[in-house]
Order: C-alpha cells, then sequence, then structure tokens
C-alpha cells in the first residue's frame, strides 16, 4: 500500500473520534445502572508556520465537534449506542494568496455512528459521516461528501481490545476503500497506547489523577479536499500533512481537560486540482498519476491547544 494511500484513511476517520475503550471500561462495570459517558464536546485551534522563498506563510485551522448519545444502554457488560453528531472544521491559508483558489475553507459534517454489542467481547460499529466541503461561495450538492466504515471490536482482556474493519469515502479526488485496523491496550497503570494503525496512534502515561503527558503521530488535517466556487471552476484543493507531536493534558474537573501540543509536519504540502483530476478506488490506483495546477511542498512546526468535555 503507497504512502499517499495511507494518509487518506484518516479522511475517513477524521469526523468520528469515539475510542474502542469506551466499550472496554464500560465491560468491567458491573453496575447495571452504569452508563458510560461517550457523549462529547471537542474544540481546538492549530497553527503551523513556514516560510517559502522569505514569504512567511501558515496554515490555521479551528475545529469544533459534538456528539450526542440518542440511545445509550449498558447491560451485562455489553454496549450499545446510537449517536448523532455534527463537526466544524475552518481552514485558513495565510501567504499563499489566490494560488489555490482562495484562503478560507470550510468543512460541515453530520456523523450518525451506531453500535450493537453480541456478548462483552464482540461489538460491530458501524458510522456514516457525510459531509460538506468547499469554499462555501456557492453551496450545492457538488460539495458533498460520503464516508463509512465498518468495524468488528474485539475486548480480548480487561486491558487490550482491537477492532478489524473497512471504510469507504467518496472524496473529490475519487473513491477510496481501505482496511481499518484499531487498537487500545492500557499497557500498565499509567501507560497507555490508542489509535488507528499504522495512520494515527497516541502513547499517554499518566502523571497523576489530572496530568497527562504523551506523544502522537497523525496523519491528515481537515476533511482532506474542498471544493471551489463555479467562479473558480469548481477545482478542489487538497491538504495533506503528517505530523509527530508531544501533549500535555490537563483535566480541570471531573469530565472537563485542556491539552496543548506542539511538534512537526514531516509532511505539508497544498495541492490544487482541475476537477476532472480524478482516480478512483484507491489504493489500486496510483492517486500520484493527478497532475495539480498548483502545488506548495513545506516540512514546519505545528502547536495545537484544545478543550474536551465528556457527557
Amino acid at each position: 500500500m503507497k504512502a499517499t494511500s495511507i494518509i487518506y484513511l484518516v479522511i475517513i476517520l477524521v469526523s468520528f473520534k469515539f475510542s474502542a475503550g469506551a466499550q472496554q471500561k464500560a465491560a468491567v462495570n458491573t453496575d447495571t445502572t452504569f452508563k458510560p459517558k461517550i457523549g462529547s464536546f471537542d474544540a481546538g485551534y492549530s497553527y503551523s508556520p513556514f516560510t517559502v522563498n522569505h514569504k512567511k506563510m501558515s496554515i490555521q485551522q479551528v475545529n469544533a465537534s459534538l456528539n450526542v448519545p440518542l440511545i445509550n444502554n449498558f447491560k451485562d457488560g455489553k454496549l450499545d449506542f446510537l449517536m448523532a453528531g455534527i463537526s466544524y472544521s475552518g481552514l485558513t491559508l495565510s501567504g499563499t494568496g489566490q494560488t489555490f483558489g482562495g484562503t478560507d475553507f470550510y468543512a460541515i459534517s453530520v456523523p450518525i455512528t451506531f453500535q450493537k454489542s453480541f456478548s462483552s467481547k464482540y461489538a460491530l460499529l458501524v458510522s456514516l459521516i457525510p459531509t460538506l466541503s468547499s469554499d462555501l461561495k456557492d453551496v450545492s450538492g457538488d460539495d458533498m461528501l460520503y464516508s463509512g466504515f465498518a468495524m468488528l471490536k474485539i475486548r480480548s482482556s480487561k486491558n487490550f481490545s482491537y477492532s478489524i474493519g473497512a471504510g469507504y469515502s467518496r472524496q473529490f479526488f475519487g473513491t477510496i476503500l481501505l482496511p481499518v485496523i484499531g487498537i487500545d491496550w492500557q499497557i500498565s497503570e499509567k501507560l497507555s497506547l490508542s489509535g488507528t494503525l499504522p495512520v494515527s496512534e497516541k502513547l499517554k502515561y499518566q502523571l497523576n489523577d489530572k496530568s497527562t503527558i504523551g506523544f502522537s503521530s497523525d496523519f491528515g488535517i481537515g476533511g482532506g479536499s474542498y471544493r471551489l466556487s463555479k467562479k473558480s471552476g469548481s477545482n478542489y484543493l487538497q491538504v495533506q500533512q503528517y505530523k509527530n507531536t508531544l501533549f500535555y493534558n490537563y483535566q480541570l474537573a471531573k469530565n472537563f481537560s485542556v491539552q496543548i501540543s506542539g511538534g512537526y509536519n514531516f509532511v505539508q504540502k497544498l495541492d490544487l486540482y482541475n476537477k476532472d483530476q480524478k482516480v478512483n478506488w484507491a489504493p489500486f490506483n496510483d492517486l500520484n498519476k493527478r497532475v495539480p495546477l498548483a502545488e506548495l511542498k513545506k516540512t514546519g512546526v505545528t502547536v495545537e491547544s484544545g478543550i474536551s468535555y465528556r457527557f
């Protein structure tokens, strides 16, 4: 599987951040009135500055997401739920002018996620993620992207669970069908590893009851691709980032936490493509065959901050 195709897997998963750990933690709780906190509100900001030919540029992003459980049933170690959400991502390019057809782009998703547990060990997770992704200058059905995935979650022990499945995404550049592998491992009392291998991983160490430090590796930014208006030829912008970061998380209250992080984008790439530049069924066909109208490649640092609330 080519590295470029692996990057795009995150496009399928970025709008849905529910951890397999929720089922794992729920399964060891014997209280039949227990309701795991799977609802969430998250907001964050990222800033990635760089310099090209002595000109300062940056990629900035504001994110916010709300996931609300419509059904949340826990019984005999089994968790069933239906969850609906909404997420917003605002992307701003600074210093690039009109090279990429504009400077402000937006993605709005409405993920619907369902889990059915067959036992305390096995569960099926299915998610559908329609997304409007464009510069919002002339909104239409052409701005819509559709993604989804299905995963079998397996809790092999009290401290280890994993999931296997497949993800599908119809993007402006074509369609993607890729395997999905998830992991949630409580390595020790204070150390844990979670993520979607090999595209997004997070290693955490619990310093005390309120503080956590860790390392994360992540592909992708925002919805991945954005449609431009008809005045700009209905072309599309594609943004790729691969970053490694160190983070610090502090729990201000029982269900409320803040996080700061900093790291480096080993891949940072902006591409503007003609609307007809498509490659269907990646990774079976090579996405690198597309020829961009404009391209910018530049690595650089990134800093981020965020808040999170669970309910």
